[in-house]
């Protein structure tokens, strides 16, 4: 079955790679500018508002299309374009929590276990899972290399002698380098969330 791109996960990815080299304050302008233009084009931010807080707010309409949608404390520390991506992938804040630390600011990786039965399956598996990680946190599949590899070391995953030649080979996961850091492309969310869903049970 085809897996349909989410065009959320495009656009974040197309920005990304058009500003990653600008200097800061040009990344500023560009975004600044941007949000500028679509405020005044229409009022999207204000509908999803909206449709985030009739989310919130399931008891007012009737009952709730989600459990995880009911305003729990555990997702404080999910960002609005997440909530919307569990949302339409049918994600509860009780499932995700047996993969990230929900109801913090700073979302990480605590699964017990890792999928792949070698070292570059659960390498690439903690690349997509880090990546929605950090979506959760700030609504930007980003990886700061530094701590990809120290949660493949805690996994047991890290093949340090090949791991730059795998790194290559998740070139179609992920854009960036080790210093830069790493994106989740738009195929790397939609593996990371079906891997999510694998993990879940979904």
């Amino acid at each position: 079955m085809t897996q349909v791109e989410d065009p959320e996960i495009i656009a974040i990815s197309t920005v990304y790679t058009a500003i990653k080299d600008l200097p800061a304050d040009g990344q500023y302008r560009v975004l600044d500018f941007v949000k500028r233009k679509i405020k005044g084009e229409g009022s999207a931010q204000e509908s999803d508002r909206q449709e985030y807080a009739r989310d919130k707010r399931p008891e007012e309409n009737g009952g709730s299309r989600h459990d995880d949608m009911s305003g729990r404390d555990d997702l404080g520390g999910i960002n609005e374009i997440a909530l919307k991506w569990m949302r339409r992938n049918n994600l509860s804040s009780h499932q995700l929590g047996a993969i990230f630390s929900l109801g913090v600011d700073d979302i990480e990786l605590v699964a017990k276990k890792i999928p792949g039965t070698s070292k570059k399956e659960r390498m690439r598996n903690i690349l997509l899972l880090t990546g929605v990680a950090s979506y959760l946190s700030g609504g930007v599949a980003r990886i700061v290399f530094s701590s990809y590899k120290q949660t493949c070391v805690h996994y047991d995953a890290f093949d340090t002698t090949n791991a730059y030649k795998h790194m290559k080979s998740f070139s179609t996961d992920v854009s960036g380098d080790p210093k830069s850091g790493y994106t989740l492309t738009a195929r790397g969310m939609t593996e990371a969330t079906e891997l999510v869903k694998s993990m879940i049970g979904a």
